[in-house]
């Protein structure tokens, strides 16, 4: 890939209308990348022409799932997967200005099987928004499925009130 040439991050990430945060990755590589994005009215956390800077956490996971898709290869769908935890998190400021311009950065630090740890920050030309240490899941579809069905009729079970036995 042509170095510092922009990737359209829609097709990398399953996110859709609003929850699409991240607009292009830029450098991927098997460890890593960089994603970019305007924050925009549209996105949740918005107040009065602000967003929550928490909305970084989202930003580094789209990232993340952005890498993902890209390192199974060209076609590959993007995939559900799921933040496990936060690790760390710093958060020097509570909001991000509408029409800020955002780098997205982020390196794994280290994965096993379907479960790993990730590196982010978020920053603008004129501020650093967030460093993050995340854990993240992406089960096998059928792990995921299964999993799924298993929380349906553990809750349907919790409704009829047989507790789930």
């Amino acid at each position: 890939m042509e170095q510092n040439k922009l990737l359209p991050a829609e097709p990398l990430i399953p996110q859709r209308l609003r929850m699409k945060l991240i607009e292009w990755v830029k450098n991927p590589t098997q460890s890593g990348l960089q994603a970019e994005t305007t924050v925009t009215e549209a996105w949740p956390l918005n107040t009065d022409g602000w967003v929550s800077s928490l909305i970084c956490i989202e930003l580094v996971a789209q990232a993340i799932s952005a890498l993902s898709t890209w390192r199974r290869g060209e076609g590959a769908k993007p995939r559900v997967g799921l933040l496990v935890g936060i690790k760390e998190a710093d958060l020097p400021y509570s909001r991000i200005p509408v029409l800020t311009r955002l780098t997205v950065q982020i390196a794994e630090l280290y994965h096993v099987g379907d479960y790993a740890v990730f590196q982010g920050t978020v920053s603008s030309e004129l501020a650093f928004y967030c460093k993050t240490i995340i854990q993240v899941m992406e089960p096998e579809e059928e792990t995921l499925s299964n999993l799924m069905t298993s929380q349906r009729i553990t809750s349907w079970e919790k409704e009829r009130g047989n507790g789930g036995l």
